[in-house]
């Protein structure tokens, strides 16, 4: 895979921001068709979809960073996953988008179940990468984040966060973008995947489900997944090989392909 890190310039895109719970949530839209809001995991950004801007062809993106992410502010007192969700659909409200199609990884798949379950009048569908409906976190991934925040990344990112053919500079990039996130949004982040559970209401979500993961995943692993398509009515899993949790970096044609094919039910 050809890396061109460099080109993906979100400065030669609107940057546009809205105010949520008083802070600014900053925000890109790009295509056009049925609206499907992409939200990242955690010490990312939007920047992480960079290899999806193709699906922009026959859909309309909505990429956020997350509150501390990116160009979005930083969040005052406690974050979880259900703070996070309400937050996302209160820009989701603003836009005025009467129905979307959410895909979330990680943190950002927790947030989509949380949707799922909370604001199913705004969901035509959703998609989760990598993750879980209990995202229980390493203890020492958190102790290390909380703690020794450079050591962190190198253990979360460095050595579990992709499969073991990975390019070493793609493994770099998303170092280098987790270095940006502050500490404390970081451990915010993991602390409250550490906290979210909704193991027992997953039978409560019936819209089309698209649940995705990597072969190679150590950090949301298969089972992980194989649960939540087992357990939510109306879901298909796909498993892409040679690739860790950043699935949609690592082997960015057949996660595309996947999304490509579950949209065309819409």
């Amino acid at each position: 895979m050809g890396l061109n890190i460099t080109s993906y310039d979100h400065h030669r895109l609107q940057m546009p921001f809205h105010l949520i719970d008083g802070k600014q949530l900053f925000y890109q839209i790009q295509g056009q068709g049925l609206p499907l809001v992409l939200i990242h995991s955690s010490m990312q950004s939007h920047r992480q979809w960079q290899y999806q801007q193709s699906i922009a062809k026959q859909e309309r993106l909505i990429l956020l960073d997350l509150p501390g992410h990116g160009q979005s502010e930083q969040l005052d007192g406690d974050v979880s996953v259900k703070r996070l969700t309400s937050i996302v659909a209160q820009l989701i409200q603003k836009l005025d988008f009467d129905k979307i199609i959410f895909l979330g990884h990680s943190i950002g798949g927790a947030i989509g179940l949380q949707f799922a379950l909370d604001y199913a009048e705004l969901l035509e569908g959703l998609i989760l990468v990598g993750t879980g409906a209990k995202m229980g976190v390493f203890p020492a991934i958190l102790e290390d984040i909380r703690t020794h925040y450079h050591e962190g990344i190198e253990l979360t990112i460095g050595q579990l966060g992709f499969g073991s053919t990975a390019d070493p500079k793609l493994v770099e990039f998303a170092k280098q973008e987790c270095f940006h996130c502050n500490p404390k949004v970081a451990y915010d982040d993991f602390n409250a995947c550490n906290n979210f559970d909704v193991r027992q209401r997953l039978n409560q979500i019936h819209i089309p489900t698209l649940v995705i993961v990597g072969d190679e995943d150590q950090l949301t692993p298969l089972k992980w997944s194989q649960f939540l398509a087992n357990q939510i009515p109306n879901a298909d899993l796909v498993v892409i090989e040679s690739a860790g949790h950043m699935v949609m970096m690592e082997q960015p044609e057949q996660f595309n392909n996947a999304i490509k094919s579950f949209l065309q039910k819409f």
